[in-house]
């Protein structure tokens, strides 16, 4: 989709500059002694990491091409446990690996692998349409490991790097080989660099160093990806000098006609018929029409991956009902003209992957093309089959978009949340303990809404039926060891409820002995089981990453368990827990509360639990973390039970 997107966004032409050879020919391996500080436990550590980019013009033509290389000495260190053998080099986009190259140093010898070398130890089990994969061998601990590879690109005014990995680095450079071309670039996710303007070969270069590169880690409750040290550029022809709002502007022009169309297809009448005449339910609304129409083109219209013209052609798409997931866009904004439907187009990306820069421009962020009617704020999402008419992904909450409407003005604004309660789980949960003890009967209703009524029935509908054996386990009681389903009932599974916001709805009944045992002559019960697994923070007390979550969301339970006559509760007091993240402005954000009665042989625990927030400062860490945790100290909470 990306590459159409540029090809009908941007037509650049280059003329021929100096004619030096390559700079990756002119490299050599490093002669510096670098010393590590004994302090790091990391696995892997990078002594240095340079990534080269080179706009290069060709001797016997006006063609540009781009060459990319990465040269890195990293420290195999005692700490590891499994060595990785594999150099990685990714595909996308590229002409050809125009060299690779190795160098092992050992405590007591040198081993150097050129590129004739290199291309026999190509292992093409792990290798596939987006890697090449090398596998090095013979490596061991306290190694030091030295590699040089280039890959051949065809020109593209704007690129970016990933500086940051999952291992130190105590020295990265990134250099931008610009020739006779003009440049900007960018630094995210760090202040703590340098940029200077440099000469390499003899070649007009920008050079951003960084020195004692943290590694990058995967914790829960954030976006690490979008979060690494990067940096993106741009390198244009000499003669232009563009600013960002031509090239947004630029982009705008170019994509007016399959936004906004002027006329509208024959076809799109007709089908706009069989549309009102079968799908709106009176009285129509400009949402009821936009969801009939999202729906039965999700229905009837079908996607194809083929690299094949025709699906971007209106007439065909319209006649076959086929389109790739780019053009598809197209049937929607017809027949939404001719519904007389005010929307805006909003263009932006997946924040765990990239975070939307209004400020440097880069097709790189325009992946996910979405309609917004500002009348009911709500979204369609062309390529997601599982939405209908309602809030945006989740995965794009909270990160900017370019917001296009019919006079062809933009604005940069973030996706918001509009229905702040939109996402809830709600349980039921009645428990009977018999007199002996042993079998525990449990019923469960669950209702799931918003975001988690759409990635449930998401899971329903990838499945073969509502029913296999991985849905009827994944619906019930998590982290029971005996766990027996006596009754599995599912209901609203289709993605059509999703448009109401109608709750999915789940009732089991399980039995287990999972909930009592007998502990040095105390009958325990085991009441925080009910509520399912929880995840945890913890193992993490330093935090990296700022905090996000998946989305704003809450938990509702309502808990009643049966206890034989004859048996009291010694510490119910252990059931009534709080937690809770007050925010700036005094709002509590998050938190976690139960509370817990005992009459007549009945526990009664109701749990709260609820986070209003998609972002939560990092310095209160801790704070943040004390609500996720009460949730996963619950799980484990064991009550006495002895007689009267």
């Amino acid at each position: 989709m990306l590459k159409y997107i540029l090809t009908i966004f941007f037509s650049f032409s280059v003329s021929i500059g100096n004619i030096f050879s390559q700079t990756y020919l002119n490299l050599d391996w490093s002669k510096d002694q670098i010393e590590v500080n004994s302090d790091y436990n990391s696995s892997l550590i990078g002594l240095f990491s340079k990534h080269y980019v080179e706009y290069y013009n060709s001797k016997f033509s006006d063609e540009v091409s781009i060459y990319e290389t990465h040269h890195f000495k990293s420290l195999i260190n005692e700490y590891i446990k499994e060595i990785n053998n594999e150099i990685l080099i990714p595909k996308l986009n590229i002409i050809e690996i125009s060299d690779v190259k190795a160098k092992i140093t050992s405590k007591d010898s040198t081993m150097v692998y050129d590129f004739q070398t290199i291309k026999s130890l190509v292992d093409d089990v792990s290798s596939n349409e987006n890697f090449t994969v090398y596998k090095l061998p013979n490596l061991k601990k306290d190694d030091v490991l030295e590699v040089m590879y280039t890959v051949k690109k065809k020109y593209n005014f704007n690129g970016s790097r990933n500086i940051q990995e999952s291992f130190p680095i105590l020295s990265a450079d990134f250099i931008l080989i610009q020739n006779n071309f003009k440049s900007n670039l960018k630094v995210y996710n760090t202040t703590d660099y340098k940029v200077t303007d440099s000469l390499i070969d003899n070649k007009k270069a920008k050079l951003v160093h960084f020195t004692n590169i943290k590694e990058s880690l995967n914790e829960q409750y954030a976006t690490p990806i979008a979060n690494k040290i990067k940096v993106s550029y741009q390198c244009y022809e000499n003669q232009e000098n563009i600013t960002q709002s031509e090239y947004w502007g630029n982009l705008v022009n170019n994509v007016s006609e399959l936004f906004f169309p002027k006329s509208v297809n024959k076809k799109a009448e007709e089908l706009l018929k069989e549309i009102k005449n079968g799908y709106v339910t009176i009285p129509w609304n400009e949402s009821k029409i936009a969801n009939s129409i999202d729906t039965y083109i999700k229905n009837y219209f079908i996607i194809s991956d083929k690299n094949d013209q025709k699906l971007n052609n209106i007439d065909y798409i319209f006649e076959q009902k086929e389109s790739n997931d780019f053009s598809i866009i197209q049937v929607y904004t017809q027949l939404f003209k001719l519904a007389e439907i005010e929307y805006e187009i909003a263009i932006s990306c997946n924040r765990f992957y990239l975070k939307f820069d209004p400020d440097l421009f880069d097709p790189n962020q325009l992946r996910e093309f979405l309609i917004y009617l500002p009348k009911s704020n709500i979204y369609i999402s062309p390529n997601r089959i599982e939405f209908r008419a309602t809030e945006a992904p989740d995965d794009l909450l909270g990160n900017y978009a370019m917001y296009i409407d019919k006079n062809l003005d933009y604005y940069f604004s973030e996706i918001i949340l509009e229905n702040k309660n939109f996402s809830k789980i709600n349980k039921e949960i009645f428990v009977n303990i018999p007199k002996n003890l042993k079998k525990a009967i449990i019923h469960e209703n669950r209702k799931f809404t918003g975001y988690w009524g759409i990635l449930n029935r998401n899971y329903v509908y990838l499945s073969e039926n509502e029913k296999t054996d991985f849905l009827v386990d994944y619906f019930t009681i998590s982290g029971l060891n005996d766990k027996k389903v006596l009754k599995y009932q599912i209901n609203n599974y289709d993605t059509d409820y999703n448009f109401r916001n109608q709750p999915l709805r789940i009732n089991t009944k399980l039995e287990t002995r999972d909930l009592v045992k007998k502990v040095n002559g105390k009958t325990l019960l085991n009441v925080g089981k009910v509520i399912g697994l929880q995840s945890n923070l913890f193992n993490e007390d330093e935090r990296i990453n700022p905090i996000e979550i998946n989305f704003p969301n809450e938990y509702y339970y309502d808990i009643k368990f049966m206890i034989p006559k004859g048996y009291k509760i010694v510490n119910i007091h252990d059931l009534t827990k709080e937690k809770k993240f007050i925010s700036v402005d005094g709002n509590v954000t998050a938190q976690f509360k139960s509370s817990a009665n005992f009459e007549k042989n009945r526990l009664s625990i109701k749990i709260s639990e609820f986070y209003r927030s998609l972002k939560y400062e990092k310095n209160r860490y801790n704070e943040f973390r004390d609500v996720i945790n009460a949730a996963a100290e619950f799980y484990d909470i064991e009550i006495e039970l002895s007689k009267n």
